[in-house]
């Protein structure tokens, strides 16, 4: 006659199978169902009959993790894609890959940027400034090492691109309309200032191309915003020199935007403009 035991076993071996893998846990067997579901799936992850284990609970698990590191992916992408501002859409698909070493100079600013991202990685509050006329690749630059500073932190870093510009003429815009002027004084101001990584795009541009001299309005705005990220990491790019940055903002903002600068200096001059090459 039959044990109940051996019944069971029969059972068992009928029902289901040992899987390859043993249990992570205990290093006992992990049974499976030889029954699928109708699409083929499995009725339900292997478990352990020594430790009760349960591969659920282990993919579960996994699942809540990945549904968690996506969401923070998601959330720091849009918080730069949306969060920033700046005119040119085809900005955001600026990536180091992208960017093109064409010369020498091109090269080094190359290697000062992945130097930026590395120190910025590390929670250093470097600033980085390329300078250079226009079309020469600074933007694309800068961009790309916020896209690298996304990434390399497991998207755990907040990052912003602002054209600095753009961001006067709606700070003007904003005087004149009271929900713009909540939403651009307080809320973007504030992210500015409080930002992981800030990229401050063609600071001088608002000059205008005769080369005006700033502002009181414009003056007062850069020196908010220099003075809240003066040890905070910040990339500044522009198309004026020290001596020309000097005379336009005077030297206590010029100071500090070099703060922290040291070997995050870049003066592209020689490169053609990118746009009309078409490199």
């Amino acid at each position: 006659m039959q044990s109940a035991s051996d019944g069971f076993s029969k059972m068992i071996k009928t029902l289901l199978y040992i899987t390859p893998n043993p249990c992570p846990e205990c290093g006992g067997n992990l049974y499976a169902w030889r029954a699928k579901n109708k699409d083929g799936s499995d009725r339900c992850p292997p478990t352990c009959m020594e430790c009760g284990y349960k591969a659920r609970k282990k993919a579960e698990d996994l699942e809540t993790e990945k549904m968690f590191n996506d969401s923070l992916k998601a959330r720091a992408i849009n918080y730069l894609k949306y969060s920033s501002l700046y005119t040119d859409k085809n900005l955001i698909n600026c990536r180091f890959k992208t960017y093109k070493t064409v010369d020498t100079e091109t090269k080094l600013a190359f290697e000062i940027a992945n130097r930026a991202t590395t120190e910025i990685l590390l929670n250093k509050p470097i600033h980085m400034i390329l300078s250079g006329k226009s079309g020469v690749g600074k933007s694309h630059l800068a961009m790309s090492t916020a896209w690298e500073v996304l990434e390399k932190s497991n998207y755990d870093k907040r990052c912003l691109f602002i054209s600095y510009a753009e961001l006067l003429e709606q700070l003007k815009f904003a005087m004149k309309d009271e929900q713009a002027r909540k939403t651009i004084t307080g809320t973007l101001m504030a992210e500015i200032k409080s930002a992981d990584l800030v990229i401050l795009d063609d600071l001088g541009a608002e000059l205008g191309v005769k080369g005006n001299d700033s502002t009181n309005f414009n003056n007062d705005t850069l020196n908010r915003i220099v003075e809240a990220r003066q040890n905070k990491a910040t990339v500044f790019t522009t198309n004026l020199t020290g001596k020309e940055m000097s005379q336009a903002y005077g030297e206590r903002i010029l100071s500090r935007i070099m703060s922290n600068s040291q070997g995050f200096v870049m003066k592209i001059e020689g490169t053609s403009d990118k746009r009309v090459a078409g490199i």
